[in-house]
């Protein structure tokens, strides 16, 4: 081979070499960098074992807290849920976020139901958070170390319970807010005693009163009248009615009322119960309580004709038995139906009991005094007397007297018209007062002297009778009037009041020559007893019109400290009782309310004119001065005791609805009814008058003014009752003005 054939080879040889050597030294390279990064490896291997270790340590110690946990949970759950009284938890939205299973059983809902509503949603069914569930806003002072544990109770009707219930304020775990726990305590039975105990002291003491009545007194009347009193507040009745058995007749006459209207007093008088059928007669006969329900629309038991004791549903009739003879009768009437108890009868049979012994003590008193006087028929006269003189003095209202004598003539003689005519001297004749049996002749109708010759009787203030009109001659108008229906003879005695005729009492039969003497002279007691009662009545009410003159005449006095006010108190009262008899006052309340009226700025005695007359704003001084008369106005009232239901009014009439007024900034219902009217009655006559900084306003500014005010300074139903007065003209507004010029 040539030489540069073998050159050339050896060349390529040494390249491949060189190839070779660099791409060893390459692979050198990348084994040392292979190595490196294997011993790297090896190194985070190892941390990444005692990570894997550590990791493995700690699940270890979170299985084993979180099964700790579970455990206290369930046992927190378990512990919640044994709970008896029921309990939940709310958060601040009041939405229940946890229930115990109490809970859950009161309310009668899942659990699915009850958990996110509101809890006065689920039960009880308040339709509102309780008003003290104040946890929320009290827990700043939870946080600062105040106790916060507020309680209310809370009635559940739905299931007749009552809870008291207790509020805890918890920091919520699941956001910065908070929770209330609430805590039912079931007091149901806690009440239901306390009430029982109370209604038991409250039944033992009229009990006690009772017994102590019957023990102290032998008067019947006094007795029955203790006694009605207290079975009305055991028996919890609307009235109560108590009779007496009369001996000689056999019937049972009326004796004591409570709750009775007045109009029906007459009526409840003059009307005895025979005894004979119905209830009454079953009491009697088995000695026991005996009730029953009427039907709808008043009383009409068999029985108890009292048709005028209007809407009673339940009547009980309690005989008064000793040695099984009847003493009389307690009758009991509801407005409700009415159910009794095994206790009500016991209650009811004690008190007969008790009663009873008592009143056949009374009676037998009362027997061997009637023996001593030996005649049968002046017995049962005087103990009719009695009764009337009894009813006829216990009003003294002209009206009912007379009322109830002339229906009472008939218990004492037989006749078939009783009247009585009031002299009137000024018409010179007779006015019609009261009486029955005649139909043409209306109340109140005036009779001439000149038609009628009971004139007589006024003249000689001597009786008069006449046997029998068809024979007595000529007769004047009136007496043929009598003549015309068939009255045939009357006796007519005066009724007389310090020596001056004031009235005839007649009593007339169809029967010729139907009196007696004896019949004349009871007419004659029996007029006595009404010119008694009469003039009793008449001098009270005289007083009653002097002290009426009296407080005119120092409200005149009040309102005369200033121009600006005269016959202010006139005219405030003016409204307040054309508002009151809108509102149906009694007359009781009426007069109370114009004596309110006519002294309500009383307090003004003690304000200088100068700040009343004032022509200009009055100063914070002044008005402090002028805010002090309300209760001025009290205190100065104080010491009469015949104005304390009065001086509530007079002192809250400047009180505001809204409860800003003043003294003492009552609000709404708070505030005196009078006070309210009288605030009304008091501000029209004030922006209606002048005054030395402004004049009157007009009727349509002032009735405007109240509707804005109506609800914040004034009762809005005495606004809207005002406005109505107005609207039917029923209530004109009287402006008081002062003539230019004046101080």
């Amino acid at each position: 081979m040539p030489d540069d054939v073998s050159e050339k080879n050896l060349e390529e040889r040494e390249k491949e070499i060189s190839l070779l050597k660099r791409d060893l030294s390459a692979k050198d390279s990348e084994i040392e960098r292979l190595k490196e990064a294997l011993r790297k490896f090896e190194e985070r291997e190892g941390g990444l074992e005692d990570e894997r270790k550590a990791i493995i340590y700690m699940l270890e110690d979170i299985n084993e807290s979180t099964s700790k946990i579970e455990t206290a949970r369930k046992e927190w759950e378990a512990t919640f849920d044994a709970i008896s009284s029921p309990l939940f938890i709310h958060d601040e939205g009041f939405r229940i976020v946890r229930a115990n299973a109490a809970y859950q059983k009161a309310a009668g809902v899942p659990f699915n139901e009850i958990i996110g509503r509101p809890y006065f949603e689920v039960f009880p069914r308040t339709g509102a958070p309780h008003t003290v569930c104040a946890s929320f806003k009290e827990r700043r002072k939870k946080e600062e170390g105040a106790d916060v544990d507020v309680e209310d109770e809370v009635a559940a009707p739905e299931l007749g319970r009552v809870y008291k219930v207790r509020f805890y304020s918890v920091k919520s775990q699941s956001s910065d807010g908070y929770n209330a726990v609430h805590v039912m305590e079931d007091i149901t039975e806690a009440k239901r005693a306390e009430e029982a105990i109370k209604e038991e002291m409250e039944v033992t003491s009229h009990l006690l009163m009772i017994a102590e009545a019957t023990a102290k007194t032998t008067d019947m009347d006094k007795l029955m009248e203790d006694v009605v009193r207290c079975n009305s507040s055991i028996t919890h009745s609307d009235v109560c009615l108590s009779y007496l058995r009369d001996e000689s007749s056999g019937v049972f006459r009326p004796s004591q009322e409570f709750g009775l209207d007045r109009a029906f007093l007459p009526f409840f008088r003059t009307e005895p119960l025979s005894g004979a059928e119905g209830i009454v007669k079953t009491a009697v006969e088995t000695g026991e309580p005996v009730a029953a329900v009427t039907p709808q629309g008043g009383c009409a038991v068999q029985g108890l004709p009292l048709k005028w004791v209007k809407d009673a549903r339940t009547v009980v009739v309690v005989p008064l038995m000793s040695a099984g003879h009847n003493l009389g009768l307690i009758v009991s009437m509801y407005l409700a139906e009415r159910d009794f108890a095994e206790r009500d009868i016991r209650v009811m049979k004690g008190i007969s009991h008790q009663v009873s012994t008592a009143l056949e003590q009374a009676r037998l008193h009362r027997y061997s005094v009637d023996k001593a006087m030996e005649l049968s028929h002046k017995i049962e006269t005087i103990q009719v007397m009695n009764e009337i003189d009894r009813s006829i003095l216990s009003t003294l209202e002209p009206d009912e007297i007379l009322e109830t004598a002339v229906r009472m003539v008939s218990r004492l003689i037989a006749s078939d018209r009783a009247t009585v005519a009031l002299v009137d001297r000024e018409s010179q004749g007779f006015k019609y007062a009261s009486g029955f049996g005649i139909a043409s002749i209306q109340k109140g109708a005036l009779i001439l002297f000149c038609d009628t010759d009971a004139s007589d009787v006024v003249f000689t203030g001597r009786p008069q009778y006449v046997p029998d009109l068809s024979e007595s001659g000529p007769l004047l108008p009136l007496e043929q009037k009598f003549l015309k229906e068939g009255f045939l003879s009357h006796i007519r005695v005066p009724l007389t009041v310090k020596g001056e005729v004031i009235g005839v009492l007649t009593v007339g039969s169809k029967r010729k020559a139907a009196f007696t003497p004896e019949d004349l002279q009871t007419l004659e007691k029996l007029s006595s007893q009404i010119s008694i009662a009469l003039e009793n009545a008449r001098l009270v009410s005289d007083l009653q019109e002097l002290f009426l003159g009296t407080v005119k005449s120092l409200s005149s006095a009040i309102d005369t400290k200033s121009p600006w006010t005269a016959g202010h108190s006139e005219r405030v009262t003016a409204y307040a009782l054309a508002i009151g008899k809108e509102m149906g006052f009694s007359q009781k309340e009426l007069k109370d309310l114009e004596l309110a009226g006519l002294l309500h700025d009383i307090g003004k005695l003690g304000t200088y004119e100068a700040i009343l007359d004032k022509p200009g704003r009055l100063t914070d001084e002044e008005m402090s001065i002028m805010r002090e008369h309300p209760a001025k106005g009290a205190a100065i009232l104080e010491p009469i005791k015949l104005l304390k239901e009065i001086r509530p009014a007079i002192k809250y009439h400047h009180e505001y609805y809204n409860g800003t007024g003043y003294p003492e900034g009552l609000k709404g219902e708070a505030i005196p009814l009078f006070a309210r009217v009288l605030t009304v009655a008091d501000t029209v006559d004030a922006m209606a008058a002048d005054r030395p900084y402004r004049k009157g306003r007009a009727l349509p500014d002032i009735m405007a003014e109240l509707e804005r005010c109506s609800g914040t300074q004034f009762d809005p139903k005495v606004v809207a009752i005002f406005k109505k007065l107005h609207d039917r003209s029923e209530i004109r507004v009287t402006a008081a003005r002062i003539a230019e010029g004046a101080p």
